[in-house]
Parts: structure tokens; C-alpha cells; sequence
């Protein structure tokens, strides 16, 4: 079973938003909810971060990847520590750190 990833819904277009954000980007309602869909896509990019925010300093360096979800929305994540992909690679959810989604190369 793949792993979910938590992503806004508006209540009244149903689009959906990686948020956060207070208003849907589609229609401006305030009716967004959190929604679960299946965390598997397509990595579209990624980047080291070598100098980490406060926030994350005691990580050391990490991946962070823009992944198009096959639900049809694009999130920002992180790869697991070793992981080498291209753009255009299967991904899925490995595991979720507090809320943060981990992907990795999906299986073949």
C-alpha cells in the first residue's frame, strides 16, 4: 500500500492545492480541507540544501524534490538521504517525518 500525502481541497471547485494557504488559487473560497491522496509521482526537479534554515539545522544538508503527484498536484518534499533521480522518475512516498513526505525511486 502507498503511503498518503496530506493536500488541500477546496470544498466548492475541488481543486486541489498543496497549500498552505487560507483561499483556493482557483475560485477564492475559504473552504479548503485537508484531503489524503496517493503519494506516488513524478519528480520534476530537485536541489541540495547545503545551508539549512534554523528550523533544520541540526539535519545537515538535504534533497528537496518538486514531485507532480499523480492526483494531479505538485508538492515540494524530500528525497531520502542517497536517492538518485532524474527528472522524469517514478517516485513514491518512502516515509513521513513529522509531517514532512519522504520520497524515493518507486519500484519497477
Amino acid at each position: 500500500m502507498i503511503p498518503e500525502v496530506d493536500v488541500l481541497r477546496c470544498g466548492a471547485c475541488g481543486t486541489f492545492d498543496p497549500g498552505p494557504r487560507e483561499l483556493c488559487a482557483n475560485c477564492a473560497s475559504d473552504a479548503l480541507v485537508s484531503h489524503h491522496v496517493p503519494g506516488r509521482g513524478t519528480l520534476v526537479s530537485w536541489t541540495v540544501i547545503r545551508r539549512p534554515p534554523a528550523k533544520f539545522k541540526a539535519e545537515g544538508a538535504f534533497a528537496v524534490a518538486v514531485v507532480d503527484l499523480d492526483a494531479g498536484v505538485r508538492i515540494t518534499a524530500r528525497l531520502i538521504e542517497g536517492e538518485t533521480c532524474e527528472p522524469g522518475t517514478r517516485v513514491v512516498v518512502k516515509e513521513d517525518r513529522g509531517g514532512i513526505a519522504y520520497f524515493g525511486r518507486e519500484a519497477s
